[in-house]
């Protein structure tokens, strides 16, 4: 701030007055004097939020934005309203304010807000929900207290050098720097005399409000280059109490019952006569090459703007007094020029030539013109068809030739055509005024195609076409609105915009796509609109530009939109002549940084006892693992664009899709390290902001913990090896049991084989069948009978029992004694036998194996009897040991050693065989054999057998 006496202006005229007015506003005066030729500064439009929007009160006395890109804003008896571009929060003297008449508003490096009202001062933070009155020691009456009328302007500013707030009143200049036990206020020596606030740009020019005239934008010399007012239509008051620049470089005024205003750089530029134009109803336009552009009025003629200068055709031009409808180039630098009753005029190397009826034309009155290759051009009349205008430069003449000789389709000639553009497949989209599309081949190739109401488009005239990327065709109906179809379809059907879309003008006289293929123009009656499309081409949202945005054309005029070389669009109006550009105020808006809100852990804010901190991050227990992260952005100039996207790393490989949902919420997370992110946008994804982030761990249980796991993991490979070596070895004394048992039972059935081959001595048989014959040779027939029957009952036994594997004591006992009369009957010496049963023992009841103690029967008679002259006797006994019966054969012979020396008249190795194998069988079954010698003589045979009892 300037002292007095360094900004006091001396002058008598001035003391007469009785006002003291600032060297400053002095110049503002004398530069009205001097602003009479039009400037060419920045263009701006000016947006306006009033009580009815929101904001508490219409006086802004104070202005901030804080780290988060809230605007704050002091008004003179609401209070502070916190502004995020779509709504205001309104906080009061509940909200903790000493008083709702606010004097100044400032933020410190730390994000705190400071605001001064008239009766006290109180600071907000960050993770606040309500201001803090600060006391304030050594109270100044002039600081505190005084009528709110009294303070202009709000300049609170924090100062960090002084680490003090500075603000300035009508009086002077105060500072509030902190205290030990509150803020302690220091007056200024220096007066403070100032007709408004002032801010510097970033391109040196600075913006300077005052009390009655509205707003200046001053050159770095303090030269005026613009000036804005509630007369022009830019300001809603012409009394400016505050200004700002927020961080998208956008400007930002308070006024004085005018509420709350933005300024926005638009791009564009408008030019009119006052600029050199020749008139100012543009009805047609043309960028040429050589960086030309081509301007087409009303009555005024043809000229051409070049090197920033409008110039007209030297000599005499032929198109003045008559309206220019269309202008096009050919290959060859050749300028067309369709006009409404005089033909078409050629501007070909400053020589000009008519082509009028008399030329072959079907019409002087020509709607469109489009270039047909190198030489030619395609002149589209309203009603009369289209000609074709080819210049051959041989003879250095032209031929005009009809749609019948040129083989476009016959029949345009009745229709009445609003509209026309090159299409795709070099063919021509005619609209007519009926609501009609009609697709014409140009060199017929192609098949002609007619769009209509049975396509989706309503019954209006068809005012304007444009194509995008060669097959996205949009179509505006007067009356209806904007329509879009792709051609490639073979059966298209046309959409209107969406409901969203709605405040769109259905008065569309200019369509126009961006160079960029991103966006629409639109040109009404009203200004332009701008539809941004989305990646699929789809309508995403519009902007308009009216006179609030530097759009000073009014209604824009048929079919005049052109772009040139450098990407510019130019626009035709009735009020003359309009640019646009992308420019870098309207176009650098960083996407805005995004703050996390509140992190909830279960429904509830996370505070310091939920976690203990490990290497400065979270680590939450196992258990808690239900998060919600809330985040929000602030843009204040696009707010109802902002989206957003998140990810949790450790969670989600991919970014969420786009949304404008401001929580999300995680339910359930495995123990682990994890970082969530989230990011904004303001142009659907193309850039973000700068994200916010927040890392956390939650802790493994120990049951889950690495060692433990490890032990786990040894213990079970442990128990499965375990399990698995028992299963393994249950298995292999299974196969090993089964092994034995199958080898048994072949032992078993090898044995029973050799048994029943054994079963009887040959010689045995041979024997009693030749004392049978004896006896029936000595006519003995009645004992030869009884023989045969004893001889048929024992082989019949013998047959029986072996064909199975147990047989009762009591058939072995018969088989026995009938085996052993048989051997008396054919022994020749005497054989006396006895059969004993433990009484115990039930014959019936008691199962063996049979044929076990035939053999033994049979060597006692043949080796132990036969060596006696006098024979002997066998003594066969039984008896019961539990499960296992033990079978004694005793015999009073000669014994094994003298059997063995003699020779007896038998098979070789018969007995020894026979024996073996029915130890074999015996040990084979669970059993026992032995023989020994009996005292006195002979021989005892011990057989014991499992047996089977019921």
């Amino acid at each position: 701030m300037q002292p007095a006496h360094d900004r006091l202006f001396c002058a008598a005229a001035a003391l007469s007055l009785g006002y003291l007015y600032s060297v400053r506003f002095l110049i503002f005066i004398v530069s009205l004097l001097l602003l009479a030729a039009p400037v060419d500064g920045q263009p701006y439009g000016f947006l306006t939020w009033s009580v009815e929007d929101g904001l508490p009160q219409s006086q802004v006395t104070a202005l901030a934005e804080d780290q988060r890109g809230y605007l704050w804003v002091g008004t003179n008896g609401g209070g502070v309203a916190r502004f995020d571009g779509a709504s205001f929060k309104t906080f009061g003297v509940a909200d903790g304010l000493a008083d709702n008449f606010i004097r100044g508003l400032a933020v410190d490096e730390a994000g705190v807000i400071y605001a001064l009202t008239r009766r006290g001062f109180a600071t907000w933070h960050p993770d606040s929900s309500s201001f803090s009155l600060q006391e304030v020691v050594d109270e100044n009456g002039k600081l505190f207290g005084a009528d709110a009328g009294a303070v202009r302007w709000g300049q609170l500013q924090d100062n960090p050098r002084k680490k003090a707030l500075e603000f300035s009143t009508i009086d002077a200049v105060y500072a509030l720097e902190p205290a030990n036990d509150g803020w302690r206020v220091v007056p200024g020596d220096q007066l403070f005399q100032q007709d408004g606030p002032d801010l510097p740009l970033a391109n040196g020019n600075v913006l300077v409000g005052t009390r009655t005239q509205g707003l200046f934008l001053n050159n770095q010399r303090g030269e005026p280059i613009a000036h804005y007012t509630e007369e022009a239509g830019d300001l809603p008051h012409n009394h400016v109490l505050s200004l700002l620049q927020d961080r998208q470089k956008r400007v930002w005024i308070g006024t004085s019952g005018g509420g709350l205003v933005r300024m926005i750089p638009t791009g564009l530029r408008y030019f009119d006569t006052g600029d050199g134009l020749a008139g100012n109803r543009v009805y047609a336009l043309h960028a040429g090459g050589g960086g030309r552009l081509w301007i087409g009025t009303s009555q005024k003629g043809i000229q051409y703007l070049e090197d920033g200068e409008f110039q007209r055709l030297p000599g005499e031009d032929p198109t003045y007094g008559a309206k220019i409808t269309s202008i096009t180039e050919d290959g060859g630098g050749r300028i067309y020029l369709a006009t409404d009753g005089r033909g078409i005029t050629v501007l070909d190397s400053n020589r000009v030539r008519q082509l009028r009826r008399r030329s072959g034309l079907a019409s002087e009155y020509n709607l469109k013109l489009l270039p047909d290759g190198d030489s030619s051009v395609l002149a589209v009349s309203y009603s009369e068809g289209v000609n074709r205008l080819e210049y051959f430069p041989a003879r250095d003449s032209f031929a005009v030739s009809t749609a019948a000789a040129d083989g476009l389709v016959e029949g345009l000639a009745p229709l009445s055509l609003a509209s026309a553009i090159a299409g795709p497949k070099n063919t021509l989209l005619l609209g007519t005024t009926r609501g009609e599309i009609h697709q014409r081949s140009v060199a017929g190739l192609f098949t002609p195609r007619v769009f209509g109401q049975d396509n989706g488009l309503p019954p209006g005239k068809v005012s304007a076409l444009a194509l995008r990327l060669g097959s996205q065709l949009w179509v505006s109906i007067q009356g209806y609105g904007l329509y879009y179809t792709d051609l490639r379809v073979n059966d298209p059907q046309f959409f209107p915009l969406p409901a969203s879309f709605q405040g769109v003008s259905t008065n569309i006289f200019q369509l126009v796509v961006d160079p960029n293929q991103s966006a629409l123009w639109l040109g009404t009656e009203r200004g332009l609109t701008r539809i941004f499309l989305n990646a699929d081409g789809q309508p995403d949202y519009y902007r308009e530009y009216g006179r609030a945005e530097g759009f000073l054309g009014g209604e824009t005029t048929r079919d005049a939109v052109t772009v040139d070389s450098l990407g510019r669009l130019w626009f035709g109006t009735l009020n003359g002549l309009v640019r646009y550009e992308e420019d870098r105020g309207d176009t650098y808006l960083a996407p805005p940084p995004v703050n996390l809100e509140r992190v909830n852990l279960f429904y509830a804010p996370v505070q310091a006892s939920d976690y203990e901190t490990r290497g400065g991050v979270p680590v939450f227990p196992s258990s808690s693992n239900h998060f919600q992260f809330r985040f929000a952005a602030v843009d204040l100039t696009y707010p109802d664009r902002l989206r957003y996207r998140f990810r949790l790393r450790g969670e989600e490989a991919e970014w969420s899709p786009l949304t404008d949902e401001r929580a999300v919420r995680y339910a359930g997370l495995s123990p682990g390290r994890y970082t969530f992110l989230v990011e904004a946008t303001t142009d659907g994804g193309k850039t973000f902001g700068e994200a916010d982030s927040y890392a956390f761990v939650i802790d493994t249980p120990l049951f889950r913990s690495g060692w433990f796991l490890a032990l786990a993991t040894l213990l079970l490979i442990g128990l499965i090896v375990g399990v698995a070596y028992g299963i393994y070895q249950r298995v292999q004394r299974k196969e090993a049991a089964l092994r034995a048992e199958l080898e048994t039972q072949n032992t078993l059935l090898s044995l029973e084989q050799k048994a029943r081959q054994l079963q009887m001595n040959p010689h045995f048989i041979f024997n009693a069948l030749n004392g049978i014959r004896g006896l029936v040779d000595g006519q003995h027939d009645a004992e030869a009978r009884a023989q045969i029957t004893k001889f048929a009952t024992l082989m019949r036994g013998i047959l029986n029992n072996s064909r199975q594997d147990m047989i009762t004591l009591e058939e072995e006992v018969d088989v026995l004694r009938e085996y052993i009369e048989m051997e008396r009957f054919c022994q020749n010496f005497p054989i006396d036998y006895r059969i004993q049963i433990a009484e115990e023992l039930d014959p019936e009841e008691v199962s063996l194996p049979p044929m076990l103690l035939q053999p033994f029967v049979e060597n006692a008679i043949l080796h132990g009897l036969a060596g006696k002259e006098n024979g002997g006797t066998i003594t066969i006994s039984f008896s019961l040991r539990g499960r296992r019966m033990r079978c004694l054969v005793e015999d009073d012979g000669v014994g094994r050693k003298a059997a063995a020396a003699k020779k007896v008249n038998r098979a070789a190795n018969h007995k020894s065989v026979a024996v073996e194998v029915t130890g074999e069988r015996l040990r084979a079954a669970g059993g026992s054999l032995a023989i020994s010698d009996r005292e006195g003589g002979g021989t005892v045979v011990e057989v014991v057998t499992p047996v089977e009892t019921w």
